[in-house]
């Protein structure tokens, strides 16, 4: 494998985003303006959490002392990855922490939570998985690794599940790979599937005949609060959502996204294309825009 390109589901879905966009931020390394790093650091707080809980758990642990163990693990967390200058306020900062534990308590819920199986079931979490499909190589950071009755199911662990791919949304990876749309949130969670799926059976996890199955989990997917006449009361749900079907039915697009966008990055080629629909869809959020000599033609020629 040693003539192998090993690409991420990250680098793989900015280029399918936008090609100059990955020649910014990848070959480049321009500096942008610092993006808000709230919810960055707030996501390694629950992540390191959920990697404590599951590294310390046993199959027969009882659902209580899961609980308890991940209730006491979330403040060292928290102090670990927070920084409190990020916040406007200490009230701010306070409300998130309690949302953020409100989650992991949820998640973690002695009574029926999908955190206490995830936890019993783990067997690996962090853990890097690597495969090579038709000379493509992609490699990437599992969440968290279940041993099930069926066989192995990877975990990506998000804030939500806003904008992840659903069976109804599925069929915009044919649009993306054809030019008529341009939907790169929902490939990068295709590339995040093939990655995991196809990486998992390529590992020292797995054995013959195991099924494997790939879910995105998002751990504050809704939030609400109540005033309280002691302050406010705050409420959080926790959702799945597995995409292993859809990457069986879209199998063979998501591998040509994925062949071209490796291809692309491997041969240096940068120049945006489609760039129209990119410039509609994809230059609005970028953070490279006004220094872009493509977007900025793009505009003046409008």
């Amino acid at each position: 494998m040693t003539d192998v390109t090993f690409l991420s589901p990250s680098r793989l879905a900015t280029y399918a985003d936008c090609q100059r966009k990955f020649d910014y931020e990848y070959i480049q390394k321009v500096n942008t303006p610092e993006k808000t790093r709230l919810y960055l650091n707030q996501g390694r707080a629950y992540h390191g959490t959920i990697e404590v809980v599951c590294e310390a758990t046993s199959p027969e642990d009882d659902a209580q002392l899961i609980y308890d163990r991940a209730v006491e693990a979330f403040p060292e967390q928290w102090r670990e990855h927070i920084d409190p200058d990020e916040y406007a306020s200490s009230a701010h900062q306070e409300y998130q922490r309690l949302e953020n534990l409100e989650a992991i308590k949820t998640f973690f819920d002695p009574d029926g939570g999908h955190g206490i199986d995830h936890a019993r079931q783990s067997i690996a979490t962090e853990k890097w998985l690597e495969c090579v499909e038709n000379g493509l190589g992609l490699r990437g950071r599992a969440d968290n690794i279940l041993r099930t009755d069926e066989g192995l199911h990877v975990i990506d662990y998000k804030r939500n599940l806003n904008d992840v791919i659903t069976s109804y949304t599925a069929s915009v990876l044919e649009d993306h790979l054809n030019g008529t749309d341009h939907d790169p949130k929902r490939v990068r969670n295709a590339f995040q599937a093939a990655t995991y799926i196809e990486g998992v059976k390529q590992s020292d996890l797995y054995e013959d005949g195991m099924n494997v199955r790939f879910s995105f989990y998002g751990l504050l997917n809704r939030t609400s609060f109540e005033s309280t006449p002691d302050g406010y009361e705050i409420s959080v749900r926790g959702y799945p959502r597995d995409t292993t079907d859809i990457y069986e039915e879209y199998h063979d697009t998501i591998w040509n996204l994925l062949r071209r966008a490796h291809e692309g990055i491997t041969s240096g080629s940068h120049d945006p294309d489609p760039f129209p629909l990119i410039h509609d869809e994809a230059c609005p959020d970028c953070t490279f825009r006004e220094m872009c000599v493509e977007s900025l033609t793009e505009g003046v020629q409008r």
